[in-house]
């Protein structure tokens, strides 16, 4: 096992709440966060300062970056609204769905344009229909349920991923399963039914080459799949507090060559993504710490944690002469 591939950048420090969301922009230069405090913050990355700080209606549950503008930002609530706002400046600009249920999910194609909700049980796929408009142009079917369902078998999109220049769409359920979808004649092209002591999903993250899926599930830790396989190729154990069943976030590192998973205990563990080797663990000693959620870009990764005393952000970033 290698030693210190990341070390701490700077920790971040705003948020009265506990910290539900967080995006990097596409360039690493600035970091969105979102609590249960209905504050979005923007942080600068390199300094760890803030740049903005915007109350909204109410939390936000899932946010994407739109990198065909400089600082264009979709944010998804927990009552339903859409909003996006460009450069922060400004009022913001509201998705139309006809749905009020929470948004869980976000996805923005930057060939097409489009933008993928997973609102309450259903996915829809939205489209820019006038300047600053974007309305709902589709709705996916609800999947079918499965052989062994368990006894909570809610259809809940978990995260939303593009393919092939938005004409795919991979939706990661919360029971069932994970499914690929064309966007034009809304057919299942296929469909991976993990086994049920996996079955219910977290979070998953899309590489960067599009070929393999890490998904998080509620019991055991995350399984890396290549995109249409049935069988994962690979598993990681992450430890667990009895009794805490919530969705932990997990992201591909340095170009997709390493994994990492959120942790029930603080202590975040990083593999070799292939071969499953362990490669470091993040510890986040002296807080009963809860960390549930990732994010990475080139430069920099992100772990963010929730305790009894504190709410804050640990912007990690590779250790000087290192790589994974």
């Amino acid at each position: 096992m290698q030693e210190n591939l990341y070390s701490v950048h700077k920790t971040l420090l705003g948020h009265t709440d506990s910290i539900s969301c967080l995006r990097f922009s596409p360039k690493g230069h600035v970091l969105a966060s979102s609590g249960d405090d209905s504050q979005l913050i923007i942080w600068e990355t390199s300094t760890g300062t803030i740049r903005h700080q915007i109350t909204t209606t109410s939390p936000v549950f899932s946010m994407v970056w739109d990198p065909r503008y400089k600082m264009r930002l979709f944010c998804g609530c927990e009552n339903g609204k859409i909003f996006f706002i460009d450069r922060f400046q400004g009022p913001d600009h509201e998705v139309l769905t006809g749905t009020v249920a929470p948004v869980y999910a976000l996805d923005l194609d930057v060939i097409t344009g489009y933008l993928a909700i997973g609102i309450g049980s259903e996915v829809h796929v939205a489209q820019e229909i006038s300047g600053n408009t974007f309305a709902t142009f589709t709705i996916l079917p609800k999947p079918a349920d499965l052989s062994d369902m368990p006894p909570d078998s809610r259809v809940r999109p978990r995260s939303v991923h593009f393919l092939k220049n938005g004409t795919r769409l991979i939706v990661s359920y919360l029971n069932h399963g994970i499914i690929c979808w064309d966007l034009k004649t809304r057919d299942a092209l296929w469909h991976i039914d993990p086994p049920l002591s996996r079955r219910q999903i977290g979070y998953a993250a899309l590489s960067h080459n599009a070929r393999y899926l890490i998904v998080s599930n509620m019991n055991i830790g995350m399984n890396l799949y290549a995109l249409g396989e049935k069988e994962p190729l690979q598993s990681f154990l992450q430890p667990t507090n009895t009794g805490i069943n919530f969705p932990l976030g997990v992201s591909f590192l340095d170009r997709g060559r390493a994994v990492v998973c959120g942790s029930q205990t603080g202590s975040v563990k990083i593999w070799e993504t292939l071969s499953g080797e362990h490669l470091q663990t993040l510890e986040h000693k002296g807080l009963r710490a809860l960390l549930y959620r990732c994010d990475s870009t080139k430069d920099f990764d992100i772990s963010f944690q929730t305790s009894s005393c504190s709410k804050y952000l640990c912007v990690h970033c590779p250790s000087p002469s290192t790589h994974v």
